[in-house]
């Protein structure tokens, strides 16, 4: 466990020396939100947040990396304790050989993708299909790098479907199955991650106790074998130092936030959140399938298909913006955005509890 919190503390304290560098440059370019009627905020706040988001959680794994390579002569952590415990992170990482290399390299470049898209969305501003190209880019990245959904638990009859199978065209259908239910989950966390992004922590904070209910499910898993390296171990890896950077970032965004995570921000926590779930598809990992991720982000989930059912009754495009998402309903009841985002904290905290006992 120490190795986690080394990690984990790694990435927070990344996140914490990023971001206020992001600010100043997101003030000098005037990346800033400017307060409207739809919006609670009453002042301008500088964006790119998930800028500094992304660059903690890559430096921290590749700081890791860099420790355990022969590269770098720390001469402070050259015991043998550390030398074994950083080569065992660098097999987690799935670095040093093997399946999990290449898993690593999507998220890294589907990340990156969803991120710069974001960047540009925020600076200059991109039309709802410009927009939902970029994510579709980054999940078809993903989705070619070997993440994707490879079989699924039913619920309640401890039964596991394989979608991997399956040989000629039986086989053909099975991945194009597979690929498409992947690309089309990856772009529905995607989006209700960014719709819900509308109080200060709020979303980062769902996205916080996401990703730490997918480690705990990890990293209490018997270790299971993908091609002869262990992926309980690189999920809880990825997800650990996905918490560090949002609980770094958390204290600039909290209630009063200094800045927003901005589309780069809620787009890619939505792409990692979506991917590990993915990753957790293999049999007997985590026991996460579809059905246990869609209780681990339900608040998103479920705003977004309100909303999209909203839209489409009133006639209206679903990219049109309004005011009645579940935050903006709790604010019109009375209640403060402190509140409100507390309250919406508690309510995923409790579907994640009751994803993570079923589990």
């Amino acid at each position: 466990m120490l190795k986690y919190a080394i990690l984990f503390m790694i990435s927070l304290l990344l996140c914490v020396l990023i971001v206020p560098r992001v600010i100043k440059k997101a003030v000098k370019l005037d990346v800033v939100d400017k307060p409207t009627t739809r919006k609670v905020h009453r002042k301008i706040i500088p964006l790119w947040g998930g800028v500094a988001i992304f660059l903690s959680f890559v430096l921290a794994l590749f700081l890791f990396y860099l420790l355990s390579s022969d590269l770098f002569p720390f001469s402070l952590f050259s015991a043998t304790d550390f030398s074994r415990f950083s080569m065992d992170f660098r097999g987690r990482l799935g670095m040093s050989s093997g399946a999990l290399r290449l898993k690593l390299a999507g998220l890294l470049l589907g990340g990156l993708t969803v991120l710069i898209t974001g960047m540009i969305d925020d600076r200059y501003g991109l039309s709802p299909k410009r927009k939902l190209l970029g994510q579709l880019v980054a999940a078809l990245i993903v989705v070619a790098f070997g993440v994707r959904v490879l079989g699924f638990n039913i619920p309640f009859m401890n039964h596991y479907v394989s979608l991997t199978s399956g040989q000629g065209f039986a086989g053909a259908a099975l991945f194009l199955f597979s690929a498409t239910v992947s690309i089309v989950w990856i772009l529905a966390v995607i989006n209700s991650m960014n719709f819900i992004d509308g109080l200060d922590g709020l979303a980062g904070g769902i996205s916080f106790i996401s990703a730490a209910t997918f480690f705990a499910l990890a990293f209490l898993k018997p270790s299971m074998s993908l091609a002869g390296e262990n992926i309980s171990a690189f999920i809880a890896v990825v997800a650990v130092t996905l918490c560090g950077s949002i609980l770094g970032f958390l204290f600039f965004n909290f209630r009063p936030a200094r800045i927003f995570m901005g589309d780069p921000g809620s787009m890619f926590l939505g792409f990692m959140l979506a991917s590990l779930s993915l990753l957790g598809s293999f049999k007997g990992v985590t026991a996460i399938t579809l059905f246990t991720p869609a209780l681990i982000l339900s608040v998103p989930i479920f705003d977004i298909i309100f909303a999209v059912a909203r839209r489409l009754s009133r006639g209206l495009p679903v990219s049109v913006s309004d005011k009645s998402h579940v935050h903006h309903r709790l604010l019109a009841l009375g209640l403060s955005p402190l509140q409100a985002v507390v309250i919406i904290w508690l309510v995923a905290a409790l579907f994640n509890l009751i994803a993570f006992l079923l589990a």
